[in-house]
């Protein structure tokens, strides 16, 4: 049986994996990959619980004594699919995570991003660089202010799902805040973000949410500039 590659089950646990319904019927089969993905979830909620309420450092050991305390533990093939049972038929009730995106999925979104060791797969400050990286990759396009001059700058971005449809990520940064501003064709929620601030608003078709851990009035007046 072939397994599903690291960079798969990270994508399904994050919900951004496209064919979710394929991996879903794997995992069924599969107690090795199905322990990964309930791994890379209790290692997700981690992240988040942990950085909403402790600096980077703290972070990372209360990241590695979870990694630790889980080493070497398995599930039985049984056990495997009830916890498989339980994702599909509870969180994943009306498909996977990528098309039925919640509040929560998104903050865990912005909190397991923020912890990544490469949380944007292009880097760059410059907006003309940013933007057209993004061509090809998901089916509209939206526009990247001019920040020079402004306390906000922009940091890299990346394509994440929603609704089973490809959406911006954009990284902004103001001091040593980094917010998320997420871009997509579907309506993104915004009840209960849980530990965060966000706003959303809709432009051209498109639904922007911006999130952070900043003053609502930081988010207001990034909002006014796009």
């Amino acid at each position: 049986m072939t397994h599903l590659d690291r960079e798969t089950v990270q994508r399904y646990a994050d919900g951004e994996l496209a064919d979710a319904q394929g991996a879903e019927a794997h995992l069924r089969e599969c107690a090795s990959c199905a322990n990964q993905v309930v791994g890379e979830m209790q290692l997700k909620r981690a992240v988040r619980d942990a950085a909403r309420t402790a600096p980077p450092d703290v972070v990372r050991m209360r990241v590695q004594r979870r990694i630790s305390s889980t080493a070497g533990r398995s599930l039985l093939p049984a056990a495997a699919a009830a916890v498989i049972a339980f994702i599909i038929g509870g969180l994943f009730a009306a498909g996977s995570i990528a098309s039925r995106w919640s509040t929560r999925e998104l903050a865990d979104l912005h909190a397991t991003i923020l912890a990544s060791a490469s949380p944007v797969d292009v880097l760059s400050s410059d907006r003309h660089t940013v933007k057209p990286w993004f061509e090809g990759k998901i089916p509209f396009s939206f526009p990247i202010p001019e920040l020079n001059g402004t306390p906000f700058r922009v940091i890299g971005g990346r394509v994440v799902y929603a609704h089973q449809q490809p959406a911006a990520y954009v990284m902004i940064g103001k001091g040593n805040h980094r917010l998320s501003l997420f871009v997509s064709r579907v309506t993104l929620p915004l009840r209960g973000m849980d530990g965060y601030d966000a706003i959303t608003w809709r432009s051209g078709g498109l639904c922007y949410v911006l999130v952070g851990d900043v003053p609502r009035a930081d988010l207001e007046a990034l909002r006014q500039l796009f």
